[in-house]
């Protein structure tokens, strides 16, 4: 009866309400009995307001209680106009003589990080043995047993010695029997079971079901409507998810018309369109179709399709097509075919199979030169491996996290002479080689006070050949690697791309910034072997309304010996509508 009116008392002074705030007050602990024991209790004296030596008080008690005199309370507290007189009973120091594993299996008590010597002839504490039981409980819930309780059970005390033993009451076995939706989304419940990582006769598992509000936020063509719910018989549980259709499905585009001043009389067709269909077929695939044409004689044509889980399996397969005819010079067709391995929703190891063939269009006026021109016939064939981790509190514009990007690829490389090129300018080259590359993309999103993020983003690249001509490199520039400069006006075979961003988000797919990006590249080729330095900065805008979202930036950038100057500032313009 003794240590449950002390108990009792612990519980009333917690909910003790608050006096009335004073200006000023100062702490005075007085003991019930033994006078020793106030000594080497260290605290605070002095406070600025009731609130903060109310919260002393509680902590106090706490590291008490945390010490093993679990039977501590303030017998009564008396508050004047300047002073609280705290009236402090420490009581025994209870120590636990030990703690069995009574019913836990040991497996579950190695799992949940149990250790005997915590346990035993130690100082009693309560938070060592919340602690337990929560990570014990977390086990369970884990592990098929959602309506899992732990207790301590055999408890005896004798003089300030405490016996006691764990019990485990684990009741009903559950595994899922299904998820059900229900709102106008048609999405199936096999990219669902794929995505979330819960399938039909899986254990429970409850950590994986606190994850399903973020991921579900994290699915561009499907919104929550209201919180899941799990309905529960037995010895099964089904998960009732309420999502509508979102609009994902994104189109652009610009068509320009105007005279050809390179042939007279006819018009000039130019243009940038996208269109990117998202799950028209309800199992989360994308095709991706992106056509533009911003010089006379130029074309860019690029389609993407994915598919993910294939046949409800962690393996899903992308094609990637590229054709990109640059004026008369050259036309470089790219296939690239991939397997993805998902090893988590947001994870995945790709193997890939890529094939470049580039070759010259037009020849004329070279039968007589002395070098090679910048462009060749190349045929390549590289196998590469990929690889993609991502930890983002929102996919679509993140405040915190991070994500990686890498990828490698080794292959062969053929140089083809061309019929109308004197072949003496091939001799001191290596026509059949091979061709590495790699890549690393790394961003980290910062929070930074409420609505601020920073963001710290890499992008790096080589590629590696003895003989490089200008249609293998890498092109670089524009909005999305390098802003202040003209798209993918840079050639490099190597580059390193550094972006500092401040962003302040608005809402949630909205944002303002301002930026700092710059980069080191080189271009090593037959004919031209330098590096150079450009930066840019400036600042930029981004925000969704019902048709779409609207991005524009402001740069200026630094390449080379050029001088910074307004007048050659840029600015990138972005929309994309949904549908």
């Amino acid at each position: 009866m003794h240590h449950i009116k002390k108990i009792l008392l612990i519980l009333l002074f917690f909910s003790h309400q608050l006096l009335p705030a004073q200006k000023s007050y100062e702490l005075k602990l007085i003991p019930v009995a033994d006078t020793s024991q106030i000594y080497d209790i260290k605290h605070q004296s002095k406070f600025k307001d009731l609130k903060s030596l109310n919260d002393e008080l509680n902590r106090i008690l706490r590291d008490l209680i945390g010490n093993g005199y679990i039977a501590a309370s303030f017998d009564s507290i008396h508050y004047d106009s300047l002073q609280a007189n705290a009236y402090l009973c420490r009581g025994l120091k209870y120590t636990l003589a030990y703690l069995e594993p009574g019913n836990v299996e040991p497996f579950i008590l190695d799992a949940s990080g149990f250790k005997d010597k915590l346990f035993r002839n130690s100082p009693f504490s309560l938070e060592e043995i919340s602690n337990l039981n929560e990570r014990l409980l977390k086990y369970s819930e884990n592990h098929g047993y959602p309506f899992a309780f732990v207790k301590l059970d055999s408890i005896r005390i004798k003089n300030d010695t405490i016996f006691a033993a764990l019990r485990l009451e684990k009741n009903n076995f559950i595994v899922i029997d299904s998820i059900r939706i229900k709102g106008s989304s048609k999405i199936k419940p096999v990219y669902l079971y794929n995505y979330l990582e819960i399938k039909p006769g899986q254990v429970y598992n409850e950590s994986r079901i606190m994850k399903i509000r973020q991921k579900i936020k994290n699915i561009s063509f499907v919104q929550e409507i209201k919180p899941f719910e799990i309905g529960f018989t037995k010895d099964k549980a089904v998960i009732i998810l309420y999502l509508d259709k979102k609009k994902a499905s994104q189109f652009d585009g610009i068509i320009g018309i105007a005279p050809n001043d390179q042939n007279t009389g006819k018009l000039l067709i130019t243009g940038d369109v996208k269109l990117k269909l998202i799950n028209m077929l309800n199992r989360g695939e994308l095709l991706d179709f992106n056509w533009r044409k911003t010089q006379p004689l130029s074309q860019d044509l690029r389609l993407n399709f994915v598919f993910p889980f294939l046949f409800s399996t962690p393996f899903g397969i992308d094609y990637k097509f590229w054709l990109l005819k640059q004026d008369t010079s050259y036309l470089t067709l790219n296939n690239k075919i991939g397997v993805q391995y998902h090893l988590n929703s947001d994870n995945y190891i790709k193997v890939y199979y890529d094939a470049i063939n580039s070759s010259l269009l037009s020849t004329s006026g070279m039968d007589n030169i002395t070098t090679l021109p910048p462009y060749a016939d190349i045929v390549s064939s590289n196998y590469g491996l990929e690889y993609y981790m991502s930890a983002l509190d929102y996919r679509f514009n993140p405040t915190r996290g991070f994500h990686i990007l890498a990828s490698g690829s080794f292959g062969n490389k053929k140089i083809e002479k061309n019929p109308n090129i004197n072949p003496e300018l091939y001799d001191s080259l290596e026509l059949n080689n091979n061709i590495y590359k790699a890549g690393l993309d790394i961003s980290f999103y910062l929070p930074m006070f409420k609505r601020m993020t920073l963001l710290l983003s890499t992008r790096n690249a080589f590629i590696e050949n003895e003989d490089l001509f200008e249609n293998e490199l890498y092109r670089i520039g524009g909005l999305k690697t390098l802003r202040g400069f003209d798209e993918e006006s840079i050639y490099a075979s190597l580059y390193s791309i550094l972006n500092i961003e401040l962003r302040y988000v608005f809402e949630q797919n909205s944002y303002f910034s301002i930026f700092w990006n710059g980069a080191y590249y080189e271009k090593h080729t037959v004919n031209e072997d330098f590096s150079d330095l450009p930066w840019g900065f400036g600042a930029g805008l981004s925000f969704q309304t019902g048709a779409g979202i609207f991005s524009v930036y402001y740069a200026m950038g630094k390449q080379f010996d050029n001088p910074i100057e307004l007048k050659s500032a840029k600015i990138h313009f972005g929309y994309t509508s949904l549908f």
